[in-house]
């Protein structure tokens, strides 16, 4: 007997059956809602794209490490899509002129990475994406904070259970090269070491800290960076602050958008966090996370932070953007964690698809016209193909949760009628085939 295939997916994919999908949908549905809420439009990618553009935008460890590439010929390589920001400025600045600013744009890709399945994290995965380009203003920010708290508040989510934690690139550079008197060209190491914090345990981040960076101010910078929750607390940590650390363009955001929350009606749901940086080099404003603060998971959902220079690899012209990237399989296991997800919407919900009882083979051709009907009036039906039995054919309908059957018999055929069954009250009458139509209405509308 020859082998048998693995009845399993490639690792780090997932088979979805009817019930896992109705979940995914009903949380992209949801997205999608809210998108639209914001006056948002949809958009899409291709699945394969220039390596060229994600090393020239993303991380080199994200297309090195962690993305599928394909050779397609001498020279050439193309990248399944890790996430879709490169893709996107390629396409707007493929029509920057005729696009109306700002663009409100969101999409949710399936996109792939080559890393080590684990929870939350797979190879193939949906991301949703929100984007708002060509405002500069910190009123772009606030947009995009109002948007995720009304995404996590419509699933039931409280600021008990999650946080946005923002912080500021250029206030990050500001930072260490007015106050620990680093370099410029350390700062994306310094963003790397930062990023890294929260995958390691105390000890490993201390060795690391150390061990790349060699200078005790520097390294006691670091660590003060990593912990600190409160801006005034994180800079009387030091004497004699220059002035032009103040005047920096990274603090005045900072403040401002401080400033901006604190008067806003979501400001419970975002905290100052110094220890924020995010693992993409094309970030250069601000950027954020958004945790779970539960006791039972405390780990980053998603993330996201303005671009400064999005179009600069295919055109001249300058566009700045802030968005985010939310998986949505973390997004559910968030929900999941507080029992937010309804049990009954992974459950198929039959109770307004009417049950076509047939009796005998010769009612087939007339079985076939009612469907049709009852399909050409916007209902869903199911026929049951096996002819006989009726009470088998109606505990089934029972079963299933379907309001109403109707029995079809050589009777019914013979006069061009249909006995309608209602499942809940067992009533029954025998009404002809023209009048259905008005009468499902009634019933199903009632």
């Amino acid at each position: 007997m020859p082998n048998k295939f693995s009845r399993d997916p490639i690792k780090g994919m997932d088979d979805f059956f009817p019930s896992d999908l109705r979940v995914v949908n009903y949380i992209c549905d949801t997205l999608r809602k809210i998108s639209e809420l914001y006056s948002y439009e949809e958009y899409d990618v291709p699945l394969l794209e220039p390596i060229e553009i994600y090393e020239a935008k993303t991380s080199t460890e994200l297309v090195n490490e962690q993305s599928f590439i394909i050779k397609r010929k001498q020279g050439e390589k193309l990248i399944l899509r890790p996430e879709i920001t490169p893709s996107m400025a390629r396409m707007i600045a493929k029509k920057n002129q005729e696009l109306k600013k700002p663009i409100r744009w969101y999409s949710i890709p399936k996109c792939y990475r080559r890393e080590e399945p684990q929870k939350g994290r797979r190879r193939e995965f949906l991301q949703y994406n929100v984007d708002i380009l060509g405002e500069d203003s910190l009123y772009a920010e606030l947009e995009i904070f109002n948007i995720i708290v009304d995404i996590l508040s419509s699933f039931g989510a409280t600021s008990d259970q999650f946080q946005i934690y923002y912080n500021n690139r250029r206030f990050i550079d500001a930072f260490c090269n007015i106050i620990l008197e680093l370099p410029e060209e350390k700062n994306p190491l310094i963003y790397k070491v930062l990023d890294k914090s929260d995958k390691m345990e105390d000890s490993e981040f201390e060795k690391y800290v150390i061990d790349t960076f060699q200078n005790e101010v520097a390294i006691q910078g670091i660590f003060n960076l990593k912990d600190a929750n409160d801006l005034e607390e994180l800079l009387e940590k030091f004497d004699n602050i220059p002035d032009k650390f103040y005047e920096s363009r990274g603090y005045q955001e900072l403040i401002q958008l401080e400033g901006l929350i604190e008067k806003s009606s979501f400001s419970e749901y975002c905290s100052f966090s110094s220890g924020i940086v995010r693992g993409l080099d094309y970030y250069t404003g601000t950027v954020f996370e958004v945790f779970d603060t539960g006791r039972e998971n405390i780990r980053a959902i998603f993330g996201g932070g303005r671009y400064d220079d999005l179009l600069s690899i295919f055109s001249d012209e300058q566009l700045s953007g802030i968005g985010f990237g939310m998986g949505v399989l973390m997004l559910e296991l968030f929900l999941r964690t507080y029992d937010l997800i309804p049990q009954e919407i992974s459950e198929a919900d039959y109770s307004e698809v009417i049950y076509l009882a047939t009796i005998g083979d010769e009612v087939a051709p007339y079985v076939f016209k009612v469907a049709n009907i009852i399909r050409n009036a916007g209902y869903s039906c199911i026929i049951d193909y096996r002819f006989d039995n009726l009470g088998n054919q109606l505990s089934k309908a029972n079963d299933l949760g379907n309001k109403i059957s109707l029995i079809i018999g050589p009777n019914e055929m013979e006069q061009n009628k249909i006995t309608i069954k209602n499942m809940i009250s067992e009533e029954q009458e025998t009404i002809g085939l023209d009048t259905l139509v008005n009468i499902l209405d009634d019933l199903l509308k009632s």
